[in-house]
């Protein structure tokens, strides 16, 4: 009797384990970008150019199929700046 007791607490054990261990929330990704202008040198010749962040091209964006980004833009310039995929 207190091995039938035993073997159903432990498949409840094993069972109850599979919920805890699977999560179906979307992991969320956070940047802050700080938009300027600077100098940049495409082949050799010196240009202002928009800078994300001091680069050009700006950061990379490293995600996956249903990641929420979450991106605060910063607009440095003297004239509105549109960001678009």
């Amino acid at each position: 009797m207190m091995a039938v007791g035993r073997s159903a607490g432990t498949v409840l054990l094993i069972c109850l384990s599979f919920f805890v261990a699977v999560t179906g929330e979307s992991p969320y990704r956070f940047f802050n970008w700080n938009v300027t202008y600077g100098d940049i040198y495409p082949l050799g010749v010196r240009q202002q150019g928009i800078l994300i962040n001091g680069q050009f091209p700006g950061p990379d964006i490293h995600s996956v199929t249903n990641d929420n980004l979450i991106i605060n833009v910063h607009n440095s310039l003297d004239e509105p700046f549109l960001i678009s995929w």
